[in-house]
Parts: C-alpha cells; sequence; structure tokens
C-alpha cells in the first residue's frame, strides 16, 4: 500500500510540475489568476442567483436556494472538516521551482475548495437547467486546471474536490427531491 501512495504521489508531483512549469503562455499567465481568483466570481454567481430568483419562476428559485445552501455546505465541508484532517501541504509551499503566479494560501491543500465547489455547481444547473449544464462544467474544469497552473495545488487535489463536490450536490439533491416527494404524499393523504 505504501508503494501505491508513494507511486501516486510521485504522479501527482511530475503530472504539478508538467502543468506549472511546462506550459508558459502570456495569455494564461494573464487569464489563469484572474479565473482562479473567487473573488472574480462573486459577481457572476450573486448575478446568476440574483437572476434565477427574479426571472428564473419556481425552477430558478428552487436552483438559486439549492446552489446556496449546496455551496455552503461543500465549502463546510472542505474547509472545515476535510483540509484541517488530511493537512496535505500544498505545492507552493513544499516544491522548489514551483512557478507561484498568486499569492500562495497559507491552508492546505487536499482538496481544492475551488473545484470541489464549482463541481457542485455544476450538478446542480446539471439538474435544473441541462442544456447549460457544459457552462458550467467547463467552468468547474477551467477553474481546477487554473489552481494547478498557478502553482496552489495538486492535481489529486483538484480531482478529489471535484469528485467530492459532485458526489456531495448529487447526494444533496437526491435527499431533497426524495424529501419534497415524501411531503407531497403526506400532504395528498391528509387531504
Amino acid at each position: 500500500m505504501d508503494h501505491l501512495l508513494t507511486t501516486l504521489a510521485t504522479f501527482d508531483q511530475m503530472v504539478f510540475i508538467a502543468i506549472n512549469t511546462g506550459i508558459n503562455s502570456a495569455f494564461m499567465d494573464l487569464a489563469m489568476p484572474l479565473i482562479t481568483t473567487f473573488r472574480n466570481w462573486i459577481p457572476v454567481f450573486a448575478g446568476v442567483v440574483l437572476w434565477l430568483i427574479i426571472k428564473g419562476g419556481p425552477r430558478g428559485r428552487w436552483c438559486a436556494l439549492a446552489l446556496v445552501i449546496v455551496v455552503s455546505l461543500t465549502d463546510l465541508l472542505c474547509n472545515r472538516a476535510i483540509k484541517p484532517w488530511v493537512e496535505r501541504p500544498r505545492p507552493c509551499h513544499e516544491l522548489s521551482g514551483v512557478i507561484v503566479r498568486i499569492p500562495c494560501p497559507e491552508g492546505p491543500s487536499f482538496p481544492s475548495s475551488h473545484a470541489l465547489n464549482m463541481a457542485a455547481v455544476a450538478v446542480v444547473f446539471s439538474r435544473f437547467y441541462r442544456r447549460w449544464s457544459i457552462v458550467w462544467w467547463v467552468a468547474a474544469g477551467v477553474v481546477g486546471f487554473s489552481r494547478v497552473y498557478v502553482g496552489v495545488h495538486y492535481p489529486i487535489d483538484v480531482l478529489a474536490g471535484w469528485l467530492m463536490g459532485a458526489i456531495s450536490a448529487l447526494g444533496f439533491l437526491w435527499c431533497a427531491e426524495k424529501s419534497a416527494a415524501f411531503m407531497r404524499k403526506r400532504r395528498l393523504q391528509w387531504w
């Protein structure tokens, strides 16, 4: 088992180095720090949630509510439970020769909360607005890639974040739909 983990860690570092130092582009050096910075996404998310509430009808309001709950829960799970438990150092703190394109965060690396939250958002949008889901999955992919490119996460951190975010969102949506079906059934029986 130790050999497998060592091999996986070595492969993870090799892929990280290939992306972080092997791909150099003036455009990506400008774009990836903008894409990876969460505060740059706040107006996008706020605008989308506001639009869903005002113009989205009942489906839009349910989608907005699900987005807020899922992202709050996944972010809390990631940053308060998983990261402190795993305590994996970030590559920008651990490896030499890393090209750090944004200030290196202080907290642990595994999993990427950016990737986790973006995957959760993509799942929620895919459930409520299937034809637009590709937009959010591409956004989740680009944000995850950007975390490696700017030097603050290993690829495994991002992959785990995507997986945990998708599973968490699917679990929440499944529970919400089962609860709604149960409540409808109980209400019909009462009448």
